[in-house]
């Protein structure tokens, strides 16, 4: 049997066939391998977000569970802080509880109306009491209401027996036709109920009311003849 011999060049072709065979199994199994590695981090990142997210969320929910309590101990902190001061101030003043009357303020054009305490407790005032002007002839004769002035507002507080004080300041006529008022519809602060307050001999004259300017000004509660408050 005679034995033929593959040319030199048909050998070299052959063996770079194998060897790029040979690479392209291996850069397969390569590859394979790195999407594997690649596809598990990816998966342990994933997971690893996930839980985070969700030890966050936890986190979040601790957090405002603490939030809450602390909330709570706040709450609790302002009702005591309310009982104090409700135990310090006394509670709201009542129209009922008190008696009104009107006096000179030593200032000309200035009146002082007295809200005395006639409760069996000290209570308390904030802020600016509404003022309406009425006339001779009854409530059905009401004038303009009283504008605030820009004064500060205080808390007062008064005993049983005690008085606390504001001011009404008023423009009078000067064209001879006003309006004359000689009583006063007064509401204190935060009260709904009014009371009429007889001015006597401290009734006063003034304008008819023309555009925004009003002719009549009341300050807050808290003021005192005498102490300066």
């Amino acid at each position: 049997m005679r034995v033929k011999k593959m040319p030199a060049l048909a050998l070299v072709v052959a063996a770079a066939a194998l060897s790029l065979t040979a690479c392209s199994s291996g850069d397969g199994s390569s590859a394979s391998t790195n999407t594997g590695a690649s596809t598990g981090a990816s998966g342990s990142t994933t997971a690893g977000t996930s839980t985070g997210g969700q030890g966050s969320t936890s986190g979040s929910s601790s957090s405002g569970s603490t939030g809450s309590t602390g909330s709570t101990g706040s709450s609790k902190g302002s009702n005591l802080s309310a009982k104090t001061q409700s135990s310090t101030s006394g509670s709201m003043c009542e129209t009922d509880h008190l008696a009104f009357s009107a006096s000179a303020s030593g200032t000309k054009n200035e009146i002082v109306v007295n809200l005395k305490n006639t409760g069996s407790k000290k209570c308390s005032m904030h802020g600016f009491p509404g003022v309406q002007l009425v006339g001779p002839d009854g409530l059905g004769d009401t004038g303009p209401d009283a504008a605030r002035t820009d004064a500060s507002a205080s808390t007062v507080t008064i005993g049983p027996g005690e008085e606390t004080r504001f001011l009404l300041r008023y423009i009078p006529d000067a064209s001879g036709s006003g309006k004359k008022y000689t009583r006063l519809s007064v509401t204190p602060p935060n009260e709904k109920v009014s009371e009429i307050v007889n001015l006597n001999d401290l009734a006063f004259t003034i304008a008819a009311s023309s555009g925004n300017a009003p002719d009549v000004y009341v300050d807050p509660v808290g003021y005192h003849v005498g102490s300066g408050k």
